[in-house]
């Protein structure tokens, strides 16, 4: 998927834009914690220790196996969909600009995935056949450039490597720890709950409080000054090359329709929330119109081929076994 920078700028870029709804742009405006909470909240399984992320990137190992951030993505994704926006809008828990806020970074999140992952996933395979290795750690270097060069170009540095990435960029609760966040938390029931959708993977609270706590220390993490220096050494024309601009592809235009399906989905949600209908009819007329499939590997378009891999493994049989 793309990188949480990425997905970040994304939902603040969608805050600013006169083309969201005005009743989403409000609630982006009044929580924006709870907006950015909703631009990471389907990767947020993935977030389970920052000691072992941290080695498995820096020793090139494959990602460790996330069996609900997988169903997430694959498993009855539109249905999911609906469900998390059913139970924002039901909620007792949030104020209403607080389950907006959230459904907005959500379904923004979903949008990008859709029309980003396919990029993510060709230059992750592209990469497999050509330097070996594993495919997970490649697409992770595939999202790392993305995000690098596509901030170079938004505001001509990296997000990364500065005090405000820690301090507000990556803050997701109102009142984060670092240490430790409380398994009691209202909030933390709330996503406990919702995840319940796939009770073979539901969480506990207190996995929930810890993916909460280490997306925290991500965001410590990626916000020293080393992660600024890493940046300026490797955004080079080579690698721009390589990841985000060539004969190929452009970046640009996966982000661009990725956005504009964003506009899409929020002007969706936008009008369940006014009419307040989520009986079966609304969720029938909303999901034909919003056409959520599998956003972890949805289909490649506006790719070339990619040639036999090693073992013979084309374009799209290097597939993340569901849980």
């Amino acid at each position: 998927m793309p990188s949480a920078p990425l997905h970040l700028t994304h939902v603040e870029l969608l805050r600013r834009d006169e083309a969201v709804p005005a009743r989403l742009r409000r609630a982006l405006d009044a929580e924006p914690s709870f907006g950015r909470l909703g631009a990471i909240f389907p990767d947020l399984p993935f977030y389970t220790n920052i000691l072992t992320l941290s080695l498995g990137y820096w020793l090139e190992r494959p990602a460790e196996p996330c069996p609900l951030a997988h169903r997430i993505h694959q498993d009855r994704p539109a249905a999911f969909a609906w469900h998390v926006l059913e139970r924002l809008l039901r909620s007792q828990h949030l104020s209403r600009d607080e389950a907006l806020a959230l459904a907005a970074g959500f379904f923004a999140h979903v949008a990008l995935d859709l029309e980003v992952h396919p990029l993510v996933n060709w230059c992750a395979r592209r990469d497999l056949t050509a330097r070996g290795g594993h495919e997970t750690h490649h697409h992770r270097l595939a999202e790392k450039y993305h995000s690098l060069f596509f901030h170079l170009d938004l505001c001509g540095r990296d997000c990364v490597g500065v005090p405000q990435f820690y301090r507000e960029k990556t803050r997701i609760l109102d009142h984060p720890s670092f240490l430790r966040v409380q398994p009691t938390l209202p909030l933390v029931g709330w996503i406990a709950e919702v995840f319940d959708f796939y009770p073979e993977a539901a969480p506990t609270r207190g996995e929930v409080a810890g993916w909460l706590r280490t997306f925290r220390h991500f965001g410590f993490l990626v916000s020293l000054p080393v992660a600024a220096r890493n940046s300026a050494r490797l955004g080079n024309a080579d690698n721009r090359r390589h990841y985000y601009e060539n004969e190929n592809f452009r970046f640009e235009e996966f982000f661009r329709r990725g956005y504009d399906r964003s506009l899409g989905l929020l002007r969706l949600v936008d009008r369940v929330a006014e009419g307040g209908d989520l009986g079966e009819a609304a969720r029938a007329a909303f999901l034909a119109q919003a056409e959520i499939g599998d956003y972890a590997y949805p289909v490649e378009r506006h790719l070339p081929a990619l040639p036999l891999g090693r073992g013979g493994a084309r374009q799209g049989d290097l597939r993340v076994a569901v849980g």
